[in-house]
Formats: structure tokens, C-alpha cells, sequence
């Protein structure tokens, strides 16, 4: 039995979510129809993110065992030619038997993408959020500084969560500007939010997001931003940013 890690890349655009969900389609059914077609056989998969409706990934992780006996070096092109364009599989490794894919997990990478500009280029669609107001970037730097480390982050998860624990370890957070190439030799600038953690909760990435761009529009200042922390309090944080700015940029093991 082979223990096998694959490294997936999706656009989530088109997806309710990594998650099965009935009747609707998921980055999950899609990938175990295609395994299960390649292997002949039924298989348990688990992944390391369960990533929201409209949100892509650059490093989702899965696992699976099995007695497959394609060589890793084939296995990405023969999955991609099984499925959808949306999804692909960028890399195959042979993991040690103890390896599961979320829960020897040690920290995972996000990055939230905001287009700060009068009109957006329509190349943007589905990759940022657009914002026309200027942001201070100083300001929600600040603000960064009081969300890293380990809280209760209660006021930051969404409604119909499944979490038993909602304390939380943020290791870095960094806010800055960032050229993104599209055709020829055009630039675009956009606002990059990175966020480094041991885990996140249910849309807490997008709910701080929508807190910070608050502060940055100088609608919630500093010691605002301290009792919210402290409240516990969903109702007092910011809006939730729109889905199609965030990607999972990689999960650290």
C-alpha cells in the first residue's frame, strides 16, 4: 500500500467548495471521480483545506493510500487528462504511512488579492476584490500587528461552523503592494494580503480581510479593533470579503 500525496492547483470560481455538497459540484467529487476512474477502484481521500465557494488554490494537498502501481512521475498528466481544466494535479510524492494530509498539517499560507483602482481590468474578474476607496496601507499594517499571535478568534468566524476550538496561532500577516503581469509587458498593481497560520476557521481569512479593509477606509480605528478581538463577538468585525480575492497559496508540513 502507498501512501500518496498530491499538491493541487484549482481556480474555484466554478465550485461550491473543496467540500462534496449535494447536488452541487465540489473540487472533492470531481478529483475522487477522476482517481476512482483511473484506478478502477473506490478510494478515501482527505485534504488538507476545505476552501470556501469561489476560492482558489495554488497548494491544496490531498492524501490517499493505495496499491497503485502507475509511476508517480505519470500519475499527474494521466489525472489531468481525467479532469476538468479548472483542476490540476501540479505534483505527486510518496509520503511515509503516517502522513494525512490535514492533520500533519503544521501551518497553512493565504494570500488575498484587492484591486484599490478606479476601473478594474476586466482580466480581474474572478482574482480580486475590487475596491475604489484609497486604503491606508500604514494604518492596516498596524492593525496587523494586533491580530498576530494566539487569540480566541470567535469574532472573526462565520455562523454555521463546525469548530470546537476557535483559539488560533497567526505567525505573520503582510500587507503591501504588488505588480501582477498580465499580457505583453502591462502591469497591474494590486494590494496583497498574506496570512501565515496553524489553521483558520470558518471564513476567517475573508472576515479579517473585510476588518482590516475597514480600517484602512478609517471606518474602525485601533482600540476598536482591540475590543472586537476581545469581544468574542462575530457581529462586531468588519464585512466579509468577497470569495474570488483569496487563494490558498500552500500548506507547510
Amino acid at each position: 500500500m502507498r501512501n500518496l500525496k498530491l499538491i493541487l492547483a484549482y481556480d474555484g470560481s466554478d465550485f461550491c467548495g473543496f467540500a462534496p455538497q449535494p447536488g452541487r459540484r465540489s473540487v472533492f467529487s470531481e478529483l475522487k471521480a477522476a482517481i476512482e476512474k483511473l484506478l478502477k477502484r473506490k478510494i478515501k481521500i482527505t485534504g488538507a483545506s476545505r476552501t470556501d465557494s469561489g476560492v482558489h488554490t495554488l497548494g491544496q494537498v490531498i492524501s490517499f493510500k493505495s496499491k497503485i502501481r502507475i509511476p508517480k512521475s505519470k500519475l499527474p498528466l494521466a489525472l489531468n487528462n481525467l479532469l476538468p481544466e479548472d483542476i490540476r494535479v501540479m505534483q505527486v510524492q510518496l509520503v511515509g504511512s503516517k502522513f494525512n494530509a490535514r492533520f500533519s498539517a503544521k501551518s497553512k499560507e493565504y494570500e488575498y488579492l484587492i484591486y484599490n483602482g478606479h476601473i478594474k481590468p476586466p482580466h480581474l474578474k474572478n482574482l480580486v476584490w475590487h475596491l475604489r476607496p484609497k486604503l491606508n496601507l500604514s494604518r492596516m499594517r498596524r492593525a496587523a500587528q494586533i491580530l498576530k499571535g494566539r487569540h480566541d478568534f470567535s469574532s472573526f468566524c462565520a455562523s454555521g461552523h463546525s469548530h470546537k476550538n476557535l483559539v488560533r496561532t497567526i505567525y505573520q500577516i503582510t500587507i503591501k503592494k504588488k505588480q501582477l503581469v498580465l499580457f505583453g509587458d502591462r502591469k497591474i498593481q494590486v494590494i496583497s494580503l498574506k496570512f501565515r497560520g496553524d489553521g483558520f476557521l470558518y471564513r476567517m481569512v475573508r472576515n479579517l480581510v473585510g476588518t482590516l479593509v475597514g480600517v484602512g477606509m478609517g471606518k474602525i480605528d485601533l482600540t476598536q479593533l482591540k475590543n472586537i478581538l476581545k469581544a468574542k463577538d462575530r457581529k462586531l468585525a468588519g464585512r466579509t470579503a468577497p470569495a474570488c480575492g483569496l487563494c490558498l497559496i500552500k500548506v507547510i508540513y
